[in-house]
C-alpha cells in the first residue's frame, strides 16, 4: 500500500522558506502501527512529519485527528505541524484538530494567516538554568556572554513533556554567534518532579528587538534561534518554543492582559520563519496571573507531493 503525502514550508508563504513538513494521509477505516508511523517519519527525516486520519465526509465533520513524529518519537503537540496541517486541511472544511494534547481549533484572519488555540498546561520550573561547563573553543567575548546569559535562565513548559531553556540574549551579534553542539545537556532532574518526560534539552535564544507596553495590551517584536542539543541541530521554526516564549513574557514579564508576538526565526540558517503569538492572561484579587489562552498563527505553501510505501 503506498499512501499520498505533501510536504509544505510553514511560517512562510515563500517556498524554500520557514520549517518543511510532510504530511501523510491515512484513508479512512485504514490503521498503522506506531512503529509503522515512526518509520514513514525518519525517511522523510524531516524536524516533524504527521499522519492525518481522513474520513469518507470531508464536508460533513469539521474535525481531524492527526498524529506527530519527528524521526526519533512521538510529540502530543508541536507547533509548525499544526499551522501546516491546519492549512492543508483548512479548505477540505478542518476548524478543529485534534493532537495527543487536545482539541485545536482553528480560524483564518483577515490576513489569511492561520491561527490556532492551542492547548496548554504551562508551567515555570522552579530550577533554573546553570551555568555551561563547557565555551566554544573559541572562548572569545561573545561566547563567553553567550554561557552567561544562559545561566540561571529559566525552564518552562508549554505542556507536560515538552520543557524550554528560555535564554535572553542582549544581541543580535550575540544572536548571530550562537553555537551548534557546544552547551552541554539539560539534566532533567532540573525539571519539576512529575513534568520530567518528554524532550526537554532544547534551548530557545531570544532577542527582544522592541516592545509596547499598555495596561490593557502589549506588543512585541522578537528575533529567535531553536538548538537542539541531542541531535546537535538547529530548527528554522518552533512555534511550540514560541508559545512557551509567548506565555512566559506575558506571565512573568509583562502586566498587559493582552499580549502579541511577532517572532522571526531561521534567519542565520537561510529560512526566514515569521511565527505571530497572541496571549489572553487574567489577574486576581492578589496579583497572580493566570494564561486564559495561546493562539499560534502563521501560513504555509506546499512545495511537493507524492506517494510513499508503507514500511512493514
Amino acid at each position: 500500500m503506498s499512501l499520498p503525502y505533501h510536504i509544505l514550508d510553514v511560517f512562510t508563504s515563500t517556498p524554500f522558506l520557514g520549517n518543511p513538513l510532510a504530511i501523510v494521509t491515512l484513508p479512512p477505516h485504514t490503521t498503522l502501527s506506531t512503529p509503522q508511523k515512526q518509520s514513514i517519519a525518519k525517511e522523510f527525516n524531516l524536524s516533524e512529519t504527521v499522519v492525518v486520519h481522513d474520513i469518507h465526509n470531508p464536508t460533513g465533520s469539521s474535525e481531524r485527528h492527526f498524529d506527530i513524529f519527528t524521526p526519533r518519537a512521538e510529540l502530543p503537540f508541536a507547533g509548525h505541524p499544526t499551522i501546516g496541517t491546519a492549512a492543508h486541511l483548512y479548505e477540505q472544511g478542518a476548524k478543529t484538530l485534534i493532537a495527543k494534547a487536545g482539541r485545536i481549533d482553528i480560524e483564518k484572519t483577515n490576513s489569511g494567516a492561520l491561527r490556532a488555540a492551542i492547548p496548554h498546561d504551562v508551567r515555570l520550573h522552579w530550577e533554573r538554568l546553570p551555568l555551561p561547563t563547557s565555551v566554544s573553543t573559541n572562548n572569545d567575548t561573545l561566547q563567553r556572554e553567550i554561557a552567561e546569559a544562559e545561566n540561571g535562565a529559566p525552564l518552562f513548559s508549554i505542556v507536560n513533556g515538552m520543557a524550554f531553556a528560555l535564554i535572553e540574549l542582549p544581541s543580535l551579534e550575540h544572536l548571530s554567534a550562537v553555537e551548534l553542539g557546544v552547551a552541554p545537556e539539560l539534566p532533567v532532574e532540573l525539571l519539576d518532579e512529575g513534568w520530567h518526560g518528554g524532550w526537554s534539552t532544547r534551548r530557545y535564544y531570544y532577542v527582544v528587538l522592541d516592545s509596547e507596553e499598555g495596561e490593557d495590551k502589549a506588543t512585541y517584536r522578537l528575533r529567535t534561534r531553536m538548538v537542539k542539543v541531542s541531535p546537535a541541530m538547529e530548527d528554522p521554526a518552533t512555534g511550540s518554543a514560541a508559545c512557551a516564549l509567548g506565555s512566559y513574557l506575558s506571565l512573568h514579564k509583562s502586566s498587559a492582559q493582552a499580549v502579541a508576538f511577532e517572532i522571526t526565526q531561521g534567519v542565520e540558517m537561510g529560512r526566514e520563519s515569521h511565527i505571530l503569538i497572541d496571549t489572553c492572561v487574567e489577574q486576581d484579587a492578589d496579583g497572580a496571573r493566570s494564561l486564559q489562552t495561546v493562539h499560534l498563527g502563521g501560513t504555509a505553501v506546499q512545495v511537493a507531493s507524492g506517494t510513499i510505501a508503507v514500511p512493514a
